[in-house]
């Protein structure tokens, strides 16, 4: 235990001869290292040593790509109309420009074999042949026939051609239907090979055009049946002459 004396009392001790013993005092502190705090004395952390980035790629990448199946094709699809080989009839044929005219009795002779039933060929289909011919001037000076052309069922053949041959006897005959056109001519040339050319057809001249219901549905091919027309005026006149000097 320490004797704690103030100044006064130590100075009437060393007055009176009687040595005063005081502990030693600590160490004044270090000013420097006394405000900095205990956290800031220890050493910083050595950053940590940059590894190189890795050369070696991302897992997701490194797999191998996964196979997919290839698409079935897809099944070819069935034509749309029946083959050129169908069964066609043509039925009887009705005088459709030129009756009781005598000069279209000397005239050439036509016939037209149009595709679509009889009742068809009497209303809109029929008032665009009419107009036609009208613009041609078949209607005067020559003798047209209308067989209608139709499709049936049965075997591959043509029926009642040979009849109504054998009662117009014309010049030319005029093919207004692609598919009847192959059928008769036993060919499968598409239309675009089959106009602008003079086909036999049984020993008589044929000029193959559109059929009547594509020109009402597609009105900017009336042009083009218009070419066919225009050829088949030309061999019409051509085998009409060959006929009359024959006579």
């Amino acid at each position: 235990m320490s004797l704690e004396l103030d100044k006064r009392q130590r100075a009437m001790l060393r007055e009176m001869g009687v040595q005063v013993w005081s502990p030693l005092s600590p160490a004044p502190a270090d000013p420097i290292s006394a405000a900095t705090p205990a956290s800031a004395s220890k050493s910083p952390p050595t950053p940590p040593t940059s590894t190189p980035a890795a050369t070696t790629q991302p897992a997701a990448a490194s797999r191998a790509p996964v196979a997919r199946p290839s698409p079935a094709p897809a099944p070819a699809s069935s034509p749309a109309e029946p083959p050129a080989g169908a069964s066609w009839r043509v039925d009887a044929a009705q005088l459709f420009a030129g009756e009781g005219d005598a000069a279209a009795e000397r005239g050439p002779r036509w016939l037209l074999l149009a595709e679509g039933r009889p009742e068809e060929l009497a209303e809109g289909a029929g008032e665009l042949l009419k107009n036609m011919l009208r613009a041609a001037r078949l209607a005067e000076g020559a003798q047209v026939w209308l067989a209608p052309l139709q499709r049936s069922a049965g075997p591959a053949d043509v029926q009642g051609l040979d009849e109504v041959l054998g009662h117009t006897q014309p010049d030319l005959v005029f093919l207004m239907s692609r598919l009847g056109a192959q059928a008769l001519l036993e060919t499968d040339e598409p239309l675009g090979r089959l106009r602008g050319q003079v086909h036999d057809l049984w020993g008589l001249p044929a000029v193959v055009s559109y059929d009547l219901g594509t020109l009402l549905r597609t009105p900017t091919e009336k042009a083009k049946a218009w070419d066919d027309l225009c050829l088949a005026l030309q061999v019409a006149r051509t085998q009409h002459a060959e006929r009359l000097a024959a006579e």
